[in-house]
C-alpha cells in the first residue's frame, strides 16, 4: 500500500500540476483574464489554472476594475512567487498583428494609426498597438511634426510586413497620391465650375484660406471670401468650420482647385446705382476703424469711406479713435459712386450747413470783437470767433512795435482778448485777425508828418553797403539808398560820410505797412538848384541871366 500511496502522490506532486497548467500557457498564446484583485504593483488576474496570473499595473494607461475580463499573454514560462507573468501590452500587440495580417489576407492596403515618436530617420506609427515604421521619405504632411496632438489619428499605405521580424513600414505620402487621384477622378467626373461643394477650413494663410474638400486642399482668395473691401477673415471664417463654397476653376495638370464663398450670392455692386445716388442720405454702422477714416457698412457687402476730412466742417483734426467705435450707427451722405472701382465715398459734415459759408456776412472784414484764447504758439495766439471757428493772430498783428518774440509770455489760454478781423478766406477757412490795428499805427503819423517832396534835415545814424541811415526828428530813422545819395556814383559810401554827419534830404515817400521812410539827397540837390534858379530868375528877370550866373549857382 505505501508504494501505491508514492505512486499517486508522485503523479499529482506541485511539479506535476504546474507542468500540466504550463502546457495550456504557450507564449503569444492570446487569453482572456479575470481581474481578481489589484495592488500597487500588479493586477492579478484568474486564466482558469490553480494559480492566479499577474500583470505589471505599469503596462496600463488606466488601471482596470476589478471584475474586468482583459487580454494577456504569458509572460515568463517560469512562476514567481508561486504565479505566473502575464503581459497585457504583448497581447494588444499580438492581437494588433493578427488583425493587420487578416486585414492583408482580406487584400487591405491601409492602416489607420497615431503618431507614437519621432526618430533621426522618421517616424514611430501606434496602429492598434503595432508600431509601424514611417520613413522622413514617405511622411509628406507628417515629415515637420515634431509632436501630435493626443489620439489624433491618419491613415497610412502599407508598403511591406515582415512576420518573422513583425516589422512594418508604411507611407503617408503614398496613401495622399493615391486619395488625390481619387478625387481628381471624382471632381472630373462629377463637378463643374459653378457647382457647390462643401468643405472645412483648414489653416489661414496671407493671401486666403486652405479647405479640405475630401482629402485636397482647395485655395479660397482673400478676393473671394466677401464682397467686402475691407474685412478680417477670422471674422468670417473659422478652422476647422465646414460649410459650402463655389468651386471657381479647376486645373487637374497642377493640382489645384479654386474655391469661392461670396459668390454664394449676388454681387451687391451690380445693383448699386440702381439702388443709390450721389447725395442720398443713408444709416450705416461702423465696421472697421482707420488711421484717416471709418468704413461704414449701408449694407450687406457695401461698404463706404468715411474720410477723417469729411467728419466736421470746423474741426480740422478729427481723432477717430476718440470719435467713433465699432458697431456705431451713423447717418452719412453718399458724396460719390464708382460701381467699377467699388468704391463709395461718403461724408457727415454735408448733413449740417456749412458755417463758413456765411461767415464773412456774420463777421465782416474790419470787425471788432472779444474773443477767448483757444490756443497759444510760437507764432501767434488762435482765438474762438465761434463756436468750432478760429482765428489767428499772427506775431507780427501783435504789435506796432515789433517787440513781441514769445506770445506765451502775454497771453495764456483762456484769456479774453479784443482783436480785429483783417482777412477772411472761406475756401481756405482761415480768419486773420490782429491787436495792433485796433491803434492807430504810428507810421501812420510820421506819413502825415512827412509827406511826399518834403525837406528833412538829419544825422547820418548807420552806413552800409546799400545806403545811409538818416535819424530824423521824433526819433525816425530813414534810408537813403546809395542810387538817391548823390547824382555822382559813389564807391564807397564810408569814403564821403560818416556816422553824425549832418545831412539834407527829401521825402520819397513813407511805407506804412513796411514802416519805411525813404529819403533821397540827390533829389535834394535837384530840388534845391531848381529853387535857386526860380529865385534868380524872379530877382533880376530872364533878359539879364548869364551863363556865368548859371554856373557859379551850379557850383555853389
Amino acid at each position: 500500500m505505501e508504494n501505491v500511496n508514492e505512486k499517486i502522490d508522485d503523479g499529482f506532486s506541485m511539479e506535476s500540476i504546474a507542468n500540466n497548467a504550463l502546457d495550456a500557457l504557450q507564449p503569444n498564446k492570446l487569453m482572456q483574464g479575470e481581474v481578481v484583485t489589484i495592488d500597487s504593483e500588479f493586477v492579478y488576474v484568474n486564466v482558469g489554472t490553480k494559480s492566479d496570473g499577474r500583470v505589471r499595473i505599469q503596462e496600463f494607461a488606466a488601471p482596470p476594475a476589478v471584475g474586468d475580463t482583459i487580454d494577456i499573454v504569458l509572460a515568463e514560462r517560469r512562476m514567481v512567487d508561486g504565479m505566473y507573468m502575464f503581459s497585457n501590452t504583448a497581447a494588444v500587440r499580438e492581437k494588433g498583428w493578427r488583425k493587420l495580417m487578416d486585414l492583408r489576407t482580406s487584400g487591405q492596403e491601409y492602416l489607420t494609426g497615431a503618431v507614437a515618436a519621432v526618430g533621426e530617420k522618421g517616424l514611430t506609427i501606434d496602429c492598434d498597438g503595432i508600431n509601424a515604421f514611417l520613413p522622413f521619405s514617405q511622411a509628406a504632411d507628417l515629415r515637420s511634426k515634431k509632436t501630435a496632438a493626443p489620439g489624433e489619428l491618419y491613415t497610412f499605405k502599407v508598403k511591406s510586413v515582415d512576420p518573422k521580424k513583425r516589422s512594418v513600414l508604411v507611407s503617408r505620402r503614398e496613401y495622399l497620391d493615391e486619395t488625390r487621384e481619387k478625387f481628381w477622378a471624382d471632381i472630373v467626373e462629377n463637378h463643374k465650375v459653378g457647382d457647390r461643394i462643401k468643405g472645412r477650413v483648414t489653416r489661414f494663410v496671407e493671401f486666403g484660406a486652405f479647405v479640405d474638400i475630401g482629402g485636397v486642399e482647395g485655395l479660397l482668395h482673400k478676393n473671394d471670401i466677401s464682397w467686402k473691401r475691407v474685412y478680417k477673415k477670422k471674422n468670417i471664417l473659422h478652422v476647422g468650420e465646414e460649410r459650402e463654397f463655389v468651386i471657381l476653376d479647376i486645373k487637374k495638370d497642377e493640382g489645384r482647385i479654386s474655391l469661392g464663398l461670396r459668390q454664394l450670392m449676388d454681387d451687391p455692386w451690380l445693383s448699386i446705382g440702381d439702388k443709390y445716388k450721389t447725395g442720398d442720405t443713408v444709416e450705416g454702422r461702423v465696421v472697421t476703424l482707420t488711421g484717416q477714416g471709418v468704413f461704414v457698412e449701408i449694407e450687406d457687402g457695401v461698404e463706404g469711406f468715411l474720410s477723417a476730412a469729411e467728419v466736421s466742417w470746423t474741426r480740422k483734426t478729427v481723432l477717430i479713435k476718440d470719435t467713433f467705435k465699432k458697431g456705431q450707427a451713423l447717418t452719412v451722405r453718399i458724396l460719390g459712386i464708382d460701381s467699377e472701382e467699388r468704391r463709395l465715398v461718403l461724408g457727415m459734415k454735408q448733413l449740417a450747413e456749412n458755417p463758413w459759408d456765411a461767415i464773412d456776412e456774420r463777421f465782416p472784414v474790419g470787425t471788432v470783437l472779444k474773443a477767448p484764447v483757444r490756443k497759444v504758439v510760437s507764432f501767434g495766439i488762435f482765438v474762438e470767433i465761434e463756436d468750432g471757428i478760429d482765428g489767428l493772430v499772427h506775431l507780427s498783428d501783435m504789435s506796432w512795435e515789433d517787440n513781441v518774440k514769445d506770445p506765451a509770455q502775454l497771453f495764456k489760454t483762456g484769456d479774453e482778448v479784443e482783436v480785429k478781423i483783417l482777412d477772411i478766406k472761406k475756401k481756405e477757412m482761415r480768419i486773420s485777425c490782429g491787436i495792433k490795428q485796433l491803434t492807430r499805427s504810428p507810421w501812420q503819423a510820421v506819413k502825415e508828418k512827412f509827406p511826399p517832396r518834403s525837406k528833412v534835415s538829419g544825422v547820418v545814424s548807420g552806413i552800409v553797403p546799400f545806403g545811409l541811415f538818416v535819424r530824423l526828428s521824433d526819433d525816425v530813422e530813414g534810408l537813403v539808398h546809395i542810387s538817391e545819395v548823390s547824382r555822382r556814383k559813389i564807391e564807397n559810401l564810408e569814403e564821403k560820410f560818416k556816422v553824425g554827419d549832418q545831412v539834407s534830404a527829401v521825402v520819397l515817400g513813407v511805407d506804412v505797412d513796411k514802416k519805411r521812410l525813404s529819403l533821397s539827397m540827390k533829389h535834394f540837390e535837384v530840388m534845391s538848384e531848381k529853387e535857386e534858379l526860380s529865385k534868380i530868375l524872379n530877382n533880376n528877370g530872364p533878359a539879364r541871366v548869364t551863363i556865368g550866373d548859371m554856373i557859379r549857382m551850379k557850383q555853389g
